[in-house]
């Protein structure tokens, strides 16, 4: 390890070579010699400690960047991989349609279109039923928990259609025919049970006609 000194005087004896004499010349080298001098007499002084004004610029420029990516480009990051986002759903399109929809989807061998739209078939017919208040801005984590409260014998099954929908649609996973007909009878199952938790939702409660 060079002190300051001996690493002034090691660059100077290297940039005094005549291959460096040609490139280094008029301002190029007047800039060289500066920085040279600014890093020879800009220091910090903290007592009986001199620390030069260069390594330490340097330093709090590496901190700012550190800084700048913790606070800025993280949450970004984070916000994008984000695995359990709302789940959207076209206004006046119906239960039916939906199922129509993923059932040809999956009948073309596209399981991951089909699964998302069998999940939003079945968050469709719980509005239809008034099972689940007709809003936005629901994740497919909280619209399985709200419905796992009601049909408490599927709550697992529940959940697991959400992780579905979620690795469908956010994954870097294809899914198989036999994950999006797990969907589709717990979509078919849903539509045959009654309700055993309580209901949370206002207004009269309406029944899909069979």
């Amino acid at each position: 390890m060079y002190d300051r000194d001996e690493a002034r005087r090691l660059l100077e004896d290297e940039l005094s070579g005549p291959e460096y004499q040609r490139q280094f010349s008029g301002p190029v080298r007047e800039a060289v010699d500066r920085f040279l001098q600014w890093l020879q007499e800009g220091a910090v002084n903290l007592g009986v400690v001199d620390i030069p004004a260069g390594p330490l610029v340097v330093l709090l420029l590496l901190a700012a960047a550190v800084t700048v990516v913790l606070l800025v480009v993280r949450p970004r990051l984070q916000r994008s991989g984000d695995p359990d986002q709302q789940v959207d759903i076209e206004a006046g399109i119906t239960a039916a349609a939906l199922r129509d929809r993923a059932d040809r989807s999956a009948e073309a061998g596209n399981y991951d279109d089909a699964a998302r739209d069998r999940f939003r078939a079945l968050v469709r017919g719980a509005e239809e039923r008034a099972l689940l208040p007709r809003s936005t801005g629901r994740t497919a984590t909280e619209i399985a928990e709200h419905l796992a409260g009601q049909f408490n014998e599927h709550g697992h099954q529940l959940r697991t259609a959400a992780e579905l929908f979620n690795l469908s649609r956010y994954g870097r996973q294809r899914l198989s025919a036999q994950q999006y007909g797990q969907l589709r009878t717990l979509d078919a199952t849903l539509r045959e049970a009654q309700p055993t938790g309580s209901l949370d939702v206002q207004g009269p409660r309406l029944v899909a006609p069979r």
